[in-house]
Formats: structure tokens, sequence, C-alpha cells
């Protein structure tokens, strides 16, 4: 299992200007930083310990913005693929910073509507938080979302500690809580997971592309949504962890290049082998109906 504690891999000026906004109260903690830049000791025990492959508990009790009971199966029972966040509505920047981004991302996927190929759930991770407080978080993000999107498709849930920490714990985000401050320290991901419940990848950004999002989504939909054609690109792609992003997979396009110029070459010689065919039959028969000629060579005829 791989664990991660760079928060992301920006891409723009605007990127760098949010994650610096993000990361404002975690800075006043680099007096503490020692000669060797070990990381200050509230950030012991922040990290996200991938876990591609396994399944989340999908039964375990919250309560959505509604004040709803629900739980991950409820959220996953269209069929379609989760994108799981873990915040609070309370965080004072790198929360506002992702869910910020994501937003952002989401609203530029012209071809995926939330509601209808895919769906958020934003799960609070302090158990102090109410539905009500939750609602409100929601309103805030929900009004900048474009009009493909639905905003019943976007649940932000709470709950009590017990049944966060086993979501959290399932998934390998660890966190810890600043009791001076009323403050939690923690990284930033959005998680993938497949309709049946499975982690299919972590994004670890702040602003999101929409590529790298789209091709999370179709992956993590298992051949659910999105096109045929965009199901064949991501065959030609391959996250590259270290990059945050997906690229393309050199071998892979290779041997699809190399399929295609066989079945090119095949279907342009096609026509001159049948040619080629139905030249030697034509001849074969031409052979075949000139009579034949006996000539008797014995001895008493020539006499």
């Amino acid at each position: 299992m791989r664990q991660v504690t760079i928060l992301m891999n920006p891409t723009s000026i605007q990127a760098v200007q949010r994650i610096l906004g993000a990361f404002f109260y975690v800075a006043v903690a680099s007096s503490a930083f020692c000669s060797d830049d070990k990381l200050p000791e509230r950030l012991d025990g922040v990290f996200i310990e991938e876990k591609l492959g396994e399944d989340v508990p999908l039964d375990v009790s919250f309560m959505d913005d509604h004040g709803s009971p629900t739980t991950l199966r409820e959220q996953l029972k269209d069929g379609i693929p989760l994108v799981l966040t873990l915040n609070y509505s309370d965080c004072p920047g790198l929360c506002v910073a992702q869910l910020n981004g994501l937003s952002k991302g989401i609203n530029e996927l012209g071809s995926l509507g939330m509601g209808k190929d895919f769906k958020m759930v934003s799960l609070s991770i302090n158990p102090r938080e109410g539905f009500e407080r939750a609602a409100l978080t929601k309103k805030k993000y929900s009004e900048s979302l474009a009009n493909h999107h639905r905003v019943d498709g976007w649940s932000f849930l709470v709950g009590n500690e017990q049944n966060i920490q086993q979501i959290t714990k399932a998934v390998g985000f660890h966190y810890t809580y600043d009791s001076k401050n009323n403050r939690y320290n923690h990284a930033a991901a959005a998680i993938m997971i497949s309709p049946k419940g499975r982690i299919t990848r972590y994004l670890y950004e702040v602003g999101f592309t929409p590529e790298t999002l789209k091709m999370a989504l179709i992956e993590a939909g298992e051949g659910r949504i999105g096109s045929f054609l965009d199901a064949f690109v991501l065959k030609c792609y391959h996250y590259d962890a270290n990059e945050n992003r997906y690229s393309a997979n050199a071998k892979t396009i290779l041997s699809i290049t190399a399929g295609v110029f066989l079945l090119v070459s095949f279907a342009a010689s096609f026509p001159f082998w049948i040619s080629w065919r139905r030249r030697g039959e034509t001849i074969r028969h031409a052979a075949e109906s000139i009579p034949s000629v006996t000539i008797n060579t014995s001895t008493s005829q020539l006499n």
C-alpha cells in the first residue's frame, strides 16, 4: 500500500494560489520545523494510505443534509460511481479549496452529469457537526453547479465518531484532532468508488482538471458510464501517481497501432486476393473445357 503525504500537484498559478490559502493555517506551524526538515508534531499521523481494489463498508449509518438516515449502499443504489471526499464544514482552508476546485472541475465535465452519471458524497470527519450545518455547506457549493448537474447528486453526510472512523480507516484516510485550536489536521483526496463499493482511484488535487476527473470516473464506472470512445481512450492511458494524472501508455498504444496496421493491410489486400483467386478459378475452368486429344502411336497405325 502506498502512503501519500503530498496533497496535490497544481497545474496553474490559480491552483497554487488556492493551495497557499488552503495551507495558511498549516504555515503557522512552520516555526516548529527542525533543521532536518521534519514535519511539525501536529502533522504526525496525517497521511493517506491507498487501498486500491479494497471494498468500503456500505452499511454504516449516517445522516444526510436533509436529516434522513442513509448509507453508502443507498448512495450507490443507482449503479453509478461515487466520488468520496472527507471534509468538515468549519475547516479554515483546505476543505474550502478542495471543494471549490472540485466544483469547478466537475462543471467543466460537459459529457458527464452529476446525479446521472456519477454521485458525490462529502462526509464530515467532525462528529459534532449536525445535518443543519451540512445543509448550509451543501447550499454554498450547490449554487455554483452547472445546469447539467443535479443538486441531489451531491450529498453531505454527518455521523458519530465510530461510524466516521469505519469509513476513514477503510479508505486509509489518517487525520488528527487539534484540541487547542479545535481543528482537524488532514490531507485532501477525492476517492473514486465503483458501483459495487470498490476503491478504484485517489486524486490528490485541489485544482481538479476535467480530463483527469473524467478518466477517473469512467474507470470507476467499470463500463457503465461514458461512450465506447471514452472506454477506448482509457485503455490507451494509465494513471501516473507521481504526476497525479492519466498519461498515455506507450506499450498499449503501440500494440493497438500494430493491430490497426494489420487490419488495414488485410482490408487493403483482400480485394486483390479475391481477384487473384477468381482469376485462378477462371483459368482452371478454361483449361478443363479444352477437349482432350488422344494420339495413337501404335506400330500398326504407323505402317
